[in-house]
């Protein structure tokens, strides 16, 4: 991934995305911020235990040294819904786990703490998805999901889709001790080692049967409980909560 700092703040962005002149995205870390403590700086979790006074001045860090008028982002319930958000929506919208617009101006937000954030942007149509995926998500098909409502809801052929996977629990890290009692049988086939799970591919390969082209998908491939970058919930427990963010200039 690309590293830059505007007005501060230590931001990752994809290379693929990169080349897309009028898509504006980046990934945070934990730098760069207001916050203490456990959340110490950049927290962007505002339901985690953090002083929401610094929460709401981290967030405005965020817009500004992104250049959008506003950011949005849904109520993340581990579900598979996902919101189209207009032109005029900002802060925290209704529960889902995906928002995708067409609207310039508007920053997508995906709030994370070892959940993966996979942007979808389709340039042609002006529209972008943001989606947040963790295990729960990765058995509902999110990334699938992802697709079909960009292809339903705004005419958007997936194989011009570009995707990106953010930095998030990896292969390494991705222990399930109970894995025979949550996840289904085709599951076994994403089992890297013993009780570990490769969830960036599952992400990957729902993409690619959703109709992706596999040269369009780039995996950060960066753990984020190895990662002392960022926010882990595995790795720490209490914390806060970095942002995967991507929207129109």
């Amino acid at each position: 991934m690309l590293r830059e700092t505007h007005n501060g703040i230590p931001l990752l962005r994809f290379a693929s995305l990169a080349t897309l002149p009028d898509l504006v995205h980046a990934v945070t870390t934990r730098a760069g911020g207001v916050s203490a403590g456990a959340f110490a700086a950049l927290n962007l979790g505002q339901t985690c235990g953090d002083d929401p006074t610094a929460v709401e001045r981290n967030l405005e860090l965020v817009r500004e040294a992104l250049g959008f008028k506003r950011l949005a982002w849904p109520r993340q319930v581990h579900g598979a819904e996902i919101l189209a958000v207009n032109g005029s929506h900002s802060g925290m919208l209704a529960e889902a786990d995906g928002v995708a617009t067409d609207q310039p101006g508007v920053g997508l937000l995906i709030k994370q703490a070892d959940c993966q954030a996979i942007v979808l942007a389709a340039p042609e149509k002006g529209v972008v998805a943001n989606l947040h995926a963790g295990w729960r998500g990765n058995l509902l098909g999110m990334a699938r999901r992802g697709v079909e409502f960009l292809q339903k809801r705004y005419g958007v052929a997936p194989h011009r889709i570009q995707a990106a996977i953010s930095p998030s629990l990896g292969p390494c890290c991705s222990e399930f001790i109970n894995w025979r009692a949550e996840f289904p049988p085709e599951m076994a086939a994403y089992q890297v080692a013993p009780n570990h799970f490769d969830l960036w591919r599952v992400s990957v390969d729902q993409l690619i049967q959703a109709g992706v082209d596999p040269e369009r998908i780039e995996v950060s491939g960066i753990c984020t409980k190895c990662g002392q970058e960022f926010f882990s919930y595995r790795r720490q427990g209490t914390t806060g909560r970095f942002g995967t963010v991507a929207g129109w200039r």
